[in-house]
């Protein structure tokens, strides 16, 4: 009985020695590591009011696209990339941005508007649309080779068609027919039955009118 009261003791003073040697490590461990989980559940509910708040504010700016309110759209898509720039919603913004500016014959503010996206884009969908659209618009502008550079790339199959109807635009521009007729007749290879195919087949035969 003595023995063992005296194994208590000793372990009591083991643990209060080691005590004074680790408590205060200790303390600070439990403290990061509950300072940590609590700082990850405020950073998930931020993000995810953060997410919540851009969804209500793209759903306004698809209400006032609809109803063809471009100036209250214009700045809406505005809020939206200045206020949400983490989000893919920015992204989308800047896309309608780009539309509204070519639509206005902007081309110049289209073109920074898609390359924003194409320079750093939420997800890859959203550069592979940014890309192909900024390559319009620099065919638009007469900058053929940056035109040429964005679709050098390559593309899944969904994107696939857009980027060789281009690539026969680009041959177009520089008059070399035969390379724009082999680009629009892969493009229509690819590309479903639809608005973008009859607009294909519509640059094919007029290729061939001319030749």
């Amino acid at each position: 009985m003595v023995d063992y009261i005296r194994s208590e003791e000793e372990q009591a003073e083991v643990l209060k020695e080691w005590w004074s040697k680790n408590g205060v490590a200790v303390v600070v461990v439990v403290v990061l590591a509950v300072g940590g989980l609590i700082g990850w559940r405020e950073w998930k509910a931020h993000n995810s009011d953060l997410a919540a708040e851009a969804s209500r504010s793209y759903e306004t700016l698809m209400t006032e696209l609809q109803s063809g309110n471009t100036d209250k759209a214009r700045g809406t898509a505005e809020t939206l990339v200045k206020d949400y720039e983490s989000t893919s919603y920015a992204d989308y913004s800047h896309l309608v941005l780009a539309k509204l500016a070519v639509d206005g014959g902007d081309f110049n503010s289209a073109a920074e508007q898609l390359k924003a996206v194409v320079s750093d884009p939420a997800t890859a969908e959203l550069e592979y649309t940014a890309r192909l659209r900024l390559a319009r618009v620099q065919i638009q502008q007469g900058d053929l080779d940056a035109a040429e550079k964005q679709i050098s790339r390559s593309f899944p199959n969904a994107w696939q068609g857009q980027a060789l109807e281009l690539k026969g635009d680009i041959a177009g521009a520089r008059e070399k027919w035969d390379a724009a007729t082999d680009a629009y007749s892969g493009a229509l290879e690819t590309l479903d039955s639809g608005a973008e195919r009859d607009r294909v087949q519509m640059k094919l035969d007029d290729l061939k009118r001319a030749s």
